[in-house]
């Protein structure tokens, strides 16, 4: 076997363990990578001493450059494979970035995930802020006309308007904050009644009310379950409660709407709910 042969396949041996332990140990995704550019490094030096006479051809760069993308790419699918095997089942994807900006949310084996995909909690697409590093990061779907999907928690009905249903369980103190920021406090009585301003709602009824230019629907469906739905027009206005959930950007021809629920940021992963996002430069 060639010398050069010999620490490829040595990187990917070690590539393939890290993404083997990351797996088993269910690390944070940049505990991951960090261990894999420690262990990527670690390889030159290693190769070195194990096959120093045959490698006198090779240069110290090109050492280091063998099989960078491959070692990568080794590390992501064992280490989803591994958990999956395991029963931890974490979804892991891709993003290839240019720099800040709109871009598609990639899986393993090169496709992009739709609206309302079901392995990345409907979202689709990933807005960006990089500077010399990752700074924000959003998470959403861009859509072409018409669509109903669901997309983290909610249900979303796009077209002429937009419609945005979420269901709320008021023995969840960051529900029941959700709820006071849309309708103010509110206060349920031992009888089943839910009071609000001069409003009142029974359990199992529903009410119907205008707030800043959008329709607000709210059922009562049982003590501590709550379904708020919001109806606004395609251009939603400023102080629309529709905002506190989603913003929306336009993209060429496309419409983009983006969770206000704002995921985990690392050097260069996104985490949200168990779900991981490596981003890789040079999309």
């Amino acid at each position: 076997m060639r010398p050069k042969h010999k620490v490829y396949y040595f990187r990917l041996l070690t590539s393939s363990l890290v993404g083997i332990l990351n797996g088993l140990l269910r690390v944070d995704p940049t505990v991951g990578i960090s261990a894999f550019i420690f262990t990527y490094f670690l390889v030159t030096p290693l190769s070195l001493r194990i096959w120093r006479d045959e490698l006198k051809g090779m240069g110290l760069m090109e050492i280091y450059k063998e099989a960078i993308g491959t070692s990568f790419l080794a590390l992501i699918i064992v280490w989803s494979l591994t958990m999956s095997f395991t029963g931890q089942g974490v979804a892991l994807a891709v993003v290839r970035e240019k720099g800040s900006g709109i871009y598609p949310i990639e899986t393993l084996d090169g496709r992009y995930l739709p609206p309302g995909n079901e392995e990345m909690m409907g979202y689709s697409v990933v807005l960006l802020n990089i500077s010399d590093h990752l700074m924000d990061a959003e998470l959403g779907a861009c859509l072409n006309g018409t669509s109903s999907f669901k997309m983290g928690r909610y249900y979303l009905t796009v077209g002429d308007s937009i419609s945005l249903r979420i269901e709320l369980k008021l023995s969840d103190p960051e529900d029941r904050e959700i709820l006071r920021r849309i309708i103010g406090n509110f206060s349920i009585y031992r009888n089943g009644t839910m009071v609000f301003g001069e409003n009142k709602v029974h359990m199992g009824g529903s009410i119907n009310i205008t707030s800043n230019g959008s329709d607000l629907s709210l059922k009562f469906s049982g003590l501590n379950d709550i379904i708020l739905e919001i109806r606004s027009p395609i251009d939603v206005p400023k102080d629309s409660p529709l905002n506190s959930f989603i913003k929306i950007k336009r993209s060429d021809s496309q419409l983009c709407l983006f969770d206000s629920v704002k995921p985990k940021i690392g050097r260069r992963t996104i985490s949200i709910h168990g779900y991981h996002i490596v981003i890789l430069p040079g999309g």
